[in-house]
């Protein structure tokens, strides 16, 4: 299956190893005789695979001599054999009760810490733990299995006392669980939205055929629609499931597992299609860069599909399972997958990586670091380099369960995640829920504001198929590049808060469109239809990402984006020729704002020149407050008028 997140074997795991040391208790000699042999024939029948005459045994000896520690023990063992924890419990509460400080009675501490720690009782399961590191401190020397079992108990004391701090401060949160229109299938999980909340991907299982599948639910009026499976050749006869998508819901990279791996490199492997208008391509195996003989699933893209972060227990990690990330290249080839780090990768498993879309805040399930117990979900920022050490997002988001996934939405509000309910011993079946993410958490990671909208031909509407980059001002690098769609114009780019951005629209044969969002602050989400200039003259275009100091004519650093665009649209067209003029707002004399706007015009000629461009195809002047765009009547509109055009001659 593409979902493969361990669940609480480890608890089991714990509990089959402490009844296997239990095997080495001894009759107590203080003991009636009569009980001593029946524990004895107990023992006999053990050795004999005869369990349930052993237990008949052990009980009889409890009733011979309610005293009998060991019997009780052994009663606790076949218990735990039967995957009857509560009985279980009760036979090693008893236990301990009658020779609390005995060595042999040992194990039972452990067994007991993590029995009330796997149930959230954390404050039971404490003093069991306690009193077991108490009794491995007073053994000389301990044999390698003792020492094995103290690192694992003071593993669970150390989850108990983090989870106890938490719940001092949990988290106020209010969940939902998804309507039945969207919880219809057997079980669902791995919920992702698209940037703009308007659609919904997860993976629903049918329970006739148990077939993994793809389904998309679109957001109206009264809430979501009834999911429909992903059209094919996305969704086949085989298991595809845990995808995740770029911003604008046009990239899509899944799971898909079984059979048409005959072509494919392991178990599972990541594919990825595109979509054009409402078809999908037929989809790919993303190569040997990302894909190993191994397992690959869970996947999350940036918000422009350039970053693929996965899990993955191939060799060369860290744990068992592993979060690794691989990037696209110039050429839109993807590079070799590298193991995220030691930052956020344990020696257990560290899974179900979701990257927000801030493009950096990046929240995964792990079991690996100290937490509420099980698998908790993390988050950690990507500072350019590497991952940061990662937080605990708190508790009740955290319990004792087993967390799998959880999705954000950009404006970071709701928050989306699969929880599995216990139906009988043998079934379980997962549900989508919904949370309203707390203040308290929000603060902690960057919000993300969608842009979106159409990008056009001016004058005839046309689409067209435009690159769009998303250029950080302070740092200068470019945080997002993306297209809109060939057929229907449409883009869907993603802002993080804290920044300020210049947004070059782009297509050969026209004149590039230049925006600026300042989010240094807050801001909101925009809907904004670009239309683009073809190439011809006497057509304008106003370079909005400019600067100066008020008053001077200096360029400032962060223009430097903006003007290399115009360095490479002149390179490309090489027969036209500008116009640079500049403009100013009607503060000051008419005298004064003329200088001002000449120079600056020139201050961007000269820039120009200095990257290559003939001086003879650069015209600079001067019209100060002559040509307003808006009424000097308020700050907003006189901004507007402080500007530079460009104009093709």
């Amino acid at each position: 299956m593409t979902y493969r997140v361990p669940r609480s074997a480890r608890f089991w795991r714990m509990c089959v190893f402490g009844s296997t040391f239990f095997l080495a208790v001894l009759p107590g000699m203080a003991q009636s005789k009569r009980a001593v042999e029946s524990y004895e024939k107990g023992q006999k029948a053990l050795a004999d695979r005869n369990l349930a005459e052993a237990g008949r045994y052990y009980a009889k000896a409890i009733e011979q001599d309610a005293s009998y520690a060991e019997a009780y023990i052994k009663m606790g063992e076949l218990a735990v054999f039967d995957r009857n924890m509560d009985a279980a419990a009760k036979y090693y509460e008893k236990a301990v009760s009658l020779k609390p400080d005995a060595p042999e009675i040992q194990p039972a501490y452990s067994w007991l810490g993590n029995y009330y720690l796997r149930a959230g009782q954390y404050e039971k399961a404490a003093p069991f733990l306690e009193k077991f590191l108490t009794l491995q401190a007073g053994i000389a020397k301990p044999t390698p299995l003792q020492r094995i079992t103290a690192k694992r108990v003071t593993r669970m004391r150390d989850i108990c006392a983090f989870a106890l701090q938490a719940m001092q401060k949990p988290l106020k949160i209010e969940v939902r669980r998804l309507p039945e229109t969207v919880n219809g299938f057997e079980s669902q999980y791995f919920p992702v939205l698209t940037a703009d909340r308007e659609n919904l991907l997860f993976t629903g299982i049918e329970i006739e055929n148990g077939d993994e599948s793809l389904y998309l639910s679109e957001k109206t009026q009264d809430g979501w629609s009834k999911p429909k499976a992903l059209p094919a050749p996305i969704n086949t006869s085989e298991n595809e499931g845990t995808a995740s998508l770029s911003a604008d819901g046009r990239t899509l990279v899944f799971t898909v597992c079984q059979s048409r791996l005959k072509r494919g490199f392991g178990n599972c492997d990541l594919y990825i299609a595109y979509r054009a208008g409402n078809e999908w391509s037929e989809p790919e195996n993303l190569g040997p860069a990302i894909n190993s003989k191994e397992w690959e699933s869970q996947p999350t893209l940036s918000p422009d599909g350039r970053w693929l972060l996965f899990a993955s227990d191939r060799p060369g990690g860290i744990g068992k399972r592993d979060i690794w990330m691989a990037r696209k290249d110039s050429t839109g080839h993807w590079t070799p997958a590298v193991n995220a780090g030691a930052a956020i990768n344990t020696t257990e498993d560290d899974v179900s990586p979701f990257l927000h879309a801030n493009g950096r805040t990046l929240f995964f399930a792990s079991d690996g670091w100290i937490g509420m117990g099980g698998f908790d979900i993390w988050m950690s920022d990507w500072n350019g380099s590497g991952f940061s050490a990662p937080e605990n997002v708190g508790y009740p988001i955290n319990n004792f369960e087993d967390q799998s996934a959880l999705f954000i939405t950009s404006d970071g509000k709701k928050g989306l995640y699969s929880q599995e309910e216990r139906l009988h011993q043998d079934r379980r079946q997962s549900r989508l829920w919904e949370l309203d993410v707390p203040e308290e958490l929000t603060k902690r990671f960057r919000k993300a504001n969608v842009l979106k909208g159409l990008v056009r031909e001016a004058g005839t509407g046309k689409p067209l198929a435009a690159t769009l980059e998303l250029v950080n001002l302070k740092s200068g690098s470019t945080d997002a590049l993306l297209t809109s769609d060939a057929r229907t114009g449409t883009y869907t780019a993603v802002l993080a808060e804290g920044n300020e951005y210049a947004v070059f629209v782009q297509k050969a044969g026209y004149l590039y469109k230049s925006l600026t969002f300042d989010y240094s602050g807050s801001g909101g989400d925009k809907v904004l239809n670009i239309d683009l200039e073809p190439v011809k003259k006497d057509r304008r275009e106003v370079l909005k990402n400019v600067f100066f100091e008020s008053g001077k004519w200096d360029l400032e650093p962060k223009s430097e984006a903006e003007l290399q665009k115009l360095v490479r649209l002149l390179n490309e067209n090489p027969a036209i020729t500008l116009e640079v003029s500049g403009h100013t707002d009607d503060v000051g004399d008419d005298k004064s704002n003329l200088e001002l706007s000449l120079r600056r015009a020139r201050s961007v000629g000269d820039y120009l020149i200095a990257h290559g461009i003939a001086a003879t195809r650069i015209k600079a002047v001067g019209r100060g407050e002559t040509q307003p765009v808006q009424a000097n009547t308020s700050e907003e509109n006189r901004a507007l008028n402080r500007r530079i055009e460009v104009k093709i001659l």
